[in-house]
């Protein structure tokens, strides 16, 4: 029980120091990368939403709308 609790305890202290660590990183570097990717993320991201937005509103839907016409009217 006690070689358990020591594991967990030095598990625990590493995380907590990792942490620490992670935090009081002053290089900037992580953050300005992190940053530039999240937003060609979002333009990416909204780039494809407009195109598929775009073809369904002159392509997909007025076929449907087609086919539903000539199929009950």
């Amino acid at each position: 029980m006690k070689k358990l609790n020591n594991v967990i305890r030095n598990s625990f202290d590493s995380t907590i120091r990792k942490a620490r660590e992670t935090l009081s990183n002053q290089r900037g570097d992580f953050y300005i990368s992190d940053a530039v990717k999240i937003i060609i993320a979002v333009v990416l991201g909204a780039l494809l939403l407009a195109a598929l937005t775009a073809i369904f509103n002159s392509t997909v839907i007025p076929r449907i709308t087609q086919e539903i016409t000539r199929l009950f009217g």
